[in-house]
C-alpha cells in the first residue's frame, strides 16, 4: 500500500501509515462483501408479493348462492364489481317484467301478447348468462373485479350447479310452451282448451241429469276432484251447480274476466245459459264460447213447439174474427 499523503509504502493490512499516521483507505474493505445480503432479500420478497396477489382467493360460498338462487337479479354481479351487468340482469332477467305485469294485471290493463314473447326471449338470454356465471364460480374461475382475486370453489359446487342447470332448462321449456300457447294465433290453443273443459262439464251434467232427472253439484256429477280446477290460463270453479270460468292472465283481456255456464231445466229438459262478459275483446278472444252460446240458442229455438193460435173465422167482409170460445151458462 502506498500512502496517499507521504507516498511511502507499507503493508496493505495495516490500518494507518507507519510514517505519517495517515489512515489506510482500503483497510477493512476486503473483509466486508459488497451487498452480501441484498441479492438474497430481493429475490425472496418479490416472488412472495407476486405469489400472494395471484394465488390468494376470496371465499366463494356467498357469491355462489347468490348466483344460483338469485342470478336473474344480478346480485352476484353487483357484489363482484360488475354493476352495469347486474343492472342489465335485473331489468331483463324477468323480475322487473313480473313487477310490471302484476301492476298492470291488478289495475285491469291488458298487455299485448307480443310483449310476452319479447320478455321470454330476454329472460332466456339472462338465464344462460347467469348459469355461465354459476359454472365459473363452481370451477374457481370467477374473479372479483374490485380486488382482482378469484373466488374459492368447493368440490360439491359443480354437482349442485348441474342440478340447477337441468331444473332451469326444464322451466325454460315449460315457459316457452306457455308463451307459445299465449301468443300463437291470438291465444287459439288456450281458448280451445277452455272450450274442451266447458264441454266436459256440460257432458258430466247431462249424464247426471239423464240418470237422476235433476242438476247435480260438483260431487254428484264428478266433474272435478275439488271445487277448483286449473287449466292453462283459466280457472274453473263450481258456483252452486253452474260453472264459472275465470281468466287468470291479462294478455288478451283484463284479469279476472268471468264467463258463466248455468244449467237450467225447461219443460223437463236440460238447457243452458251462457253469460258472456261485456268486453268485446274478451269475447273475440274466447270466441268458442260465443259460438257455443249461439249454437245452443239455435237448438233451443228449433226444439220449442210452435205457439197454438186460434183459427180465424171469416166474417162477411172477409175480416178474420176470433171465435168466441167462452162457455155460457143456461139462459133463464
Amino acid at each position: 500500500m502506498i500512502c496517499p499523503k507521504c507516498k511511502r509504502k507499507y503493508e496493505d493490512d495495516m490500518p494507518k501509515c507507519l510514517w505519517c499516521d495517515a489512515p489506510n483507505p482500503n483497510y477493512g474493505a476486503e473483509d466486508t462483501p459488497e451487498n452480501e445480503t441484498e441479492p438474497e432479500i430481493k429475490p425472496e420478497t418479490e416472488p412472495e408479493k407476486g405469489l400472494s396477489h395471484h394465488n390468494s382467493k376470496e371465499p366463494g360460498l356467498k357469491i355462489f348462492w347468490l348466483a344460483l338462487l338469485l342470478g336473474f337479479t344480478g346480485l352476484h354481479c353487483t357484489n363482484s364489481g360488475r354493476t352495469l351487468r347486474g343492472a342489465l340482469y335485473l331489468v331483463f332477467g324477468g323480475l322487473f317484467y313480473k313487477m310490471v305485469y302484476l301492476f298492470f294485471r291488478h289495475n285491469g290493463i291488458t298487455i299485448p301478447a307480443a310483449v310476452c314473447a319479447v320478455a321470454f326471449v330476454y329472460s332466456t338470454v339472462i338465464v344462460f348468462l347467469f348459469l355461465k356465471d354459476v359454472w365459473k364460480i363452481s370451477l374457481g374461475k370467477y374473479r372479483n373485479r374490485k380486488t382482482g382475486k378469484k373466488y374459492e370453489s368447493k368440490s360439491w359446487m359443480p354437482a349442485l350447479a348441474l342440478i340447477f342447470t337441468i331444473s332451469h332448462l326444464v322451466m325454460l321449456n315449460y315457459n316457452g310452451y306457455t308463451t307459445y300457447e299465449i301468443v300463437w294465433n291470438n291465444g287459439e290453443r288456450v281458448t280451445a282448451k277452455m272450450k274442451l273443459a266447458v264441454e266436459d262439464y256440460m257432458l258430466a251434467q247431462k249424464n247426471y241429469f239423464e240418470q237422476s232427472g235433476k242438476i247435480g253439484d260438483v260431487k254428484e256429477i264428478r266433474y272435478m276432484s275439488g271445487f277448483v280446477k286449473w287449466n292453462g290460463q283459466f280457472l274453473y270453479r263450481m258456483d252452486g251447480k253452474g260453472l264459472e270460468v275465470t281468466y287468470m292472465s291479462n294478455y288478451h283481456c283484463p284479469y279476472n274476466t268471468i264467463w258463466q255456464i248455468l244449467p237450467v231445466i225447461h219443460n223437463g229438459t236440460l238447457d243452458w245459459e251462457i253469460n258472456l262478459p261485456e268486453n268485446s275483446r274478451c269475447n273475440e278472444f274466447a270466441h268458442q264460447l260465443v259460438s257455443l252460446k249461439e249454437s245452443l240458442s239455435n237448438v233451443s229455438k228449433e226444439s220449442e213447439p210452435a205457439a197454438s193460435t186460434p183459427e180465424l173465422d171469416k166474417g162477411v167482409d172477409g175480416v178474420g174474427v176470433v171465435p168466441d170460445t167462452t162457455q155460457h151458462g143456461d139462459s133463464l
